[in-house]
């Protein structure tokens, strides 16, 4: 019986000790999936109780906040977002119905991150008030802390 505690309190501390996984020095973004989001798709029940938004195991960043109405864009990647660097820089760059030129936006990672492969960007409040719009073309720049590019991804009509 005694073996039996030693062998567990054992492998309970070296599973204890072992050193988490290292933050990821290249990512790469599978998958964009972009769609347009109403306020109500995002609301979940103990937010009518709490009056605060709950987002659960998704990371949802927007261009203004207190906006939750958009256009979002899913980026999917290959690892874990917890493996990003802390200070981790994903750049949007857009064309869109709103001006002829380029609109880009700095989103940065917060250090608190939920377990997912996803991301959601969102052009939200002003930056998008086209509900039926669609961007022309897009780029998504992972950069860590220091400037280097992690991982990147474009529409097609962005290399035209």
């Amino acid at each position: 019986m005694r073996f039996l505690i030693t062998a567990i309190i054992c492998s309970l501390c070296a599973g204890c000790a072992s050193t988490p996984k290292q933050a990821v020095t290249s990512i790469e973004i599978k998958e964009i999936k972009p769609r347009y989001f109403e306020t109500e798709q995002f609301k979940r029940i103990s937010e009518y109780m709490t009056g605060k938004e709950h987002v659960g195991e998704r990371l949802i960043l927007r261009t203004q906040p207190e906006h939750r109405a958009g256009y979002y864009f899913i980026l999917v990647l290959d690892e874990d977002v917890r493996r990003l660097p802390i200070g981790t820089i994903v750049v949007g760059e857009f064309y869109t119905p709103k001006s002829l030129g380029k609109q880009t936006h700095e989103f940065t990672l917060p250090s608190q991150r939920a377990s997912t492969d996803e991301i959601h960007i969102g052009l939200t409040g002003e930056d998008w008030p086209k509900k039926g719009g669609v961007p022309a073309a897009w780029r998504f720049t992972i950069k860590d802390a220091n400037g280097a590019v992690l991982g990147e991804k474009q529409s097609y009509l962005w290399s035209l």
